[in-house]
């Protein structure tokens, strides 16, 4: 993106405190949430509407921006920065895709420059069903001529939005995209669905913590292993439970031995 999409600043709502949101996003993270979400708008605005970052650069930029001793790893960076996606203060789909944005971060960026001429606004667009469009439209409006030809870069926009990016890919759980982002299975995994629904029924009984550690370590421990996994779903549903629940009284074997049994040599 060209520096002179960037804006110098950029305005919060006096009442970004009571937005549901953000609400969610201290009650989990505290202050440290906050002006790690800021952080990134700051990045983001600077640079225009979006970022071509992956999470691994977006970790880094909060490293580099707050500093490491307010965070325990890397892995909680991650964590965070994927709960961000998660409640739609940036866009998911456009995260695992390496970019960083929202509906929000672009109704921001036209309100501050609606005095703006002739801006190229297709690249990695998300606005574009029709109340979304209201706005936009709505802004423009009063001084803007040549409707035929907005309505032509309309649906260049709507068009190269679904043919570059989304795909019709599912939308997912934060922790399935932390199996995703860890290498554990593909971003195109049949079995996604599955991992939503699992993730969604384990979310509600088990504390975020316990839970976020034990799929961290199963998807650590399947990169240490040299045996080759048939059933990827079928194994992470079952040692999670074993993780979750040591007691178990239906399950008998060790953890090791569930291995053994869940998978097989290459």
């Amino acid at each position: 993106m060209s520096s002179n999409m960037g804006l110098d600043y950029f305005n919060i709502d006096i009442n970004i405190f009571s937005d549901g949101k953000i609400l969610k996003l201290m009650n989990r993270y505290g202050p440290v949430g906050f002006i790690s979400y800021i952080t990134i708008l700051a990045h983001v605005y600077a640079n225009g509407y979006y970022l071509e970052y992956s999470i691994e650069d977006t970790t880094q930029l909060l490293l580099s921006r707050i500093g490491g001793k307010y965070f325990s790893g890397r892995n909680k960076i991650q964590e965070l920065i994927l709960y961000l996606a998660h409640i739609d203060l940036i866009d998911m789909e456009m995260l695992h895709h390496h970019v960083v944005t929202s509906k929000g971060i672009q109704k921001r960026f036209v309100k501050m420059t609606k005095k703006r001429q002739n801006q190229d606004l297709s690249k990695y667009w998300i606005i574009d069903d029709e109340n979304d469009s209201n706005v936009v439209k709505a802004i423009h409006s009063k001084d803007e001529v040549g409707k035929d030809e907005k309505l032509t870069k309309k649906e260049i926009r709507r068009r190269k939005r679904i043919d570059d990016v989304y795909e019709g890919a599912p939308r997912k759980h934060y922790l399935t995209s932390c199996i995703i982002e860890s290498g554990y299975i593909d971003n195109y995994d049949l079995d996604i669905p599955r991992y939503n629904e699992l993730f969604e029924g384990l979310s509600k009984a088990y504390d975020h913590d316990q839970l976020f550690k034990s799929v961290r370590y199963l998807c650590e421990h399947s990169k240490r292993t040299n045996k080759k996994i048939e059933n990827k779903y079928k194994f992470f549903e079952v040692s999670l439970d074993k993780n979750l629940n040591p007691e178990t009284p239906y399950i008998t074997e060790t953890f090791e031995e569930m291995i053994e049994r869940l998978t097989k040599n290459d």
